[in-house]
């Protein structure tokens, strides 16, 4: 249960990640916060935690390899969201207050 959190979890970081690359208003401070302090880390630790309770399981079950499969791709989601967030702030221009 702990993988699919992780994916859908990530998912949703990549989801809000990628409406912050095509609709620029949507990158808010709390948008930001939301993918790089709560979605990306959690998705990260509870796929870190599926693949940390597995670790010394080599079964062929194959419900243990879907859940190896689905934290894989649930870190590897994270981690493209958290990328591009940080390319959207490393590229974006600082704004001057306009003076009265």
């Amino acid at each position: 249960m702990l993988a699919l959190a992780s994916v859908w979890m990530a998912l949703g970081t990549l989801l809000l990640a990628g409406a912050m690359l095509v609709y620029r208003p949507a990158m808010t401070d709390v948008a930001i916060v939301l993918v790089l302090y709560f979605g990306s880390p959690g998705s990260v630790c509870f796929a870190g935690l599926v693949l940390w309770a597995y670790r010394k399981d080599h079964s062929v079950d194959a419900h243990v390899a879907a859940q190896r499969l689905q934290a894989k791709v649930a870190i590897a989601l994270a981690i493209l969201a958290a990328v591009i967030v940080y390319l959207l702030l490393i590229g974006s221009h600082k704004l001057v207050p306009v003076e009265p």
